[in-house]
């Protein structure tokens, strides 16, 4: 609140700044002008006449005359020589003229006796002291007024900011998983119609993930119990089929099997109230015991971890992590020649990374953020003759995200390079609010 009470408040200052100097600008060039043109004619006759007087009689006359002027005028009256005046070359050039010059600054008037080298001085005047006291109180009472616009304000926006911050923490928590989140705004708010469409769209939200879910589940069970029946009818036919079609036929089904079980982990992996559970894991040694699991993916294939000698601490949901290490490194096997290498890294004391790099063709730059969409085939010759179907990587995508983390496909020479990022915070479930109950506090 204080950012949007500071913005708020110094743009209607601003406003009312810009106002006042206006006003005053107006002000000082008609009604200041006027009336120091009016005093300066009052003045004028007055001063025209002294002085005359004064350049008749002996200059030893002159403190006599001032001095009984004064007490009749009850200002002070005295002269200085034209040298002495503090004034600029322009002024005493204008005093030389015969002019009178009204200096602000002392609350005086100015003006040359004739045929003489002296001036006149009379003041301080108490209305010329008067009115430089004037300008300060006029920038007294700005800044008082400013400063208690600060009063309204804060009342005025008050309840606005009460209510946004109602509905932020409704967004909030909608997309940490809570999908019965609703911001509940009264009615008498002046936010209440966007906080009836907030609750509609959450409402909406959660009828949709909902019944997502529901027909994921449904086609998953309805799509097993024909290929039951499928496996068990190929096993009873009479006669039986040549052995190359009977494998033919069970590939096919291993492979709707396989498709099934990838779509059920990728909706599992995109539900908001997905828990994770959280353990701590030295990356390091889990790698190193997962060498040989990865190596027999790729028979043919030499796979090389690198990691560095110093422990790589991590916390997060490790069946999670070894299934999306399983899929790059399978990937890797799938399109590399010869060698796939697994590098494990400390990129800062907050952030570390897994890489997978293997030999194989690679992938064009301008896929880079297409590949990790579900069911995208770069190439669809290619991904049937390995038996991909194009979830594997979006299954990565979703299971990093899931830690706060991000997956990319990055710059290499030969091949392609995928790296997942993942924060080092033992706080991993900042990103990630429905946690196993047991493990939220540890």
């Amino acid at each position: 609140m204080r950012h949007l009470f500071t913005q708020f408040y110094l743009l209607v200052i601003a406003c009312f700044l810009a106002a006042a100097l206006l006003m005053g600008g107006i002000y000082q060039f008609t009604a200041e002008r006027t009336g120091n043109r009016y005093l300066e004619g009052l003045v004028q006759d007055f001063l025209d006449r002294f002085t005359q007087e004064l350049a008749t009689v002996p200059q030893s006359q002159w403190p006599d005359k001032i001095h009984n002027f004064s007490q009749r005028l009850h200002l002070s009256l005295h002269t200085a020589t034209l040298d002495e005046q503090p004034l600029s070359r322009e002024d005493i050039a204008f005093l030389q003229a015969g002019n009178i010059a009204i200096v602000e600054d002392d609350a005086t008037f100015r003006q040359r006796i004739p045929n003489s080298n002296m001036v006149l001085i009379i003041g301080p005047v108490p209305y010329l002291s008067f009115r430089q006291e004037q300008h300060w109180l006029i920038l007294g009472f700005i800044i008082v007024l400013g400063l208690s616009l600060a009063v309204p304000i804060l009342l005025w926006m008050r309840p606005h900011w009460r209510d946004m911050r109602q509905l932020e923490a409704a967004a909030t928590r909608l997309g940490n998983g809570e999908l019965d989140a609703r911001a509940a705004l009264d009615n008498s708010s002046s936010l209440a119609t966007l906080g009836m469409t907030f609750d509609q769209m959450a409402q909406r939200l959660q009828q949709l993930i909902s019944g997502r879910k529901q027909l994921t589940d449904a086609i998953a069970h309805e799509l097993r119990t024909p290929l039951v029946r499928l496996r068990y009818r190929l096993e009873l036919l009479e006669p039986a089929p040549a052995d190359k079609d009977k494998a033919a036929l069970e590939h096919d089904i291993e492979a709707l099997e396989f498709l099934i079980e990838e779509m059920l982990t990728y909706s599992r992996l995109n539900q908001p109230e997905l828990p994770l559970k959280l353990t701590e894991v030295e990356l390091g040694q889990w790698a190193r015991e997962r060498l040989a699991d990865w190596q027999a993916q790729g028979a043919n294939h030499q796979v090389i971890l690198s990691c560095p000698q110093t422990p790589l601490f991590w916390r997060g949901d490790l069946r999670l992590l070894t299934r999306a290490m399983d899929n790059l490194v399978g990937n890797a096997v799938r399109h590399g020649h010869r060698e796939v290498k697994i590098i494990l890294t400390q990129d800062s004391p907050e952030q570390l990374s897994l890489a997978v790099q293997d030999d194989g063709p690679g992938v064009a730059a301008k896929e880079a953020d297409r590949i990790f969409e579900p069911f995208v085939r770069l190439d669809e010759s290619r991904d049937r003759r390995t038996g991909g179907i194009g979830l594997g990587l979006a299954i990565v995508r979703s299971i990093v995200q899931l830690h706060g983390g991000k997956v990319s496909l990055q710059p290499s020479q030969q091949g392609a390079r995928f790296c997942i990022q993942l924060p080092v915070h033992l706080d991993t479930n900042r990103y990630q609010s429905n946690t196993d109950p047991d493990l939220r506090h540890t």
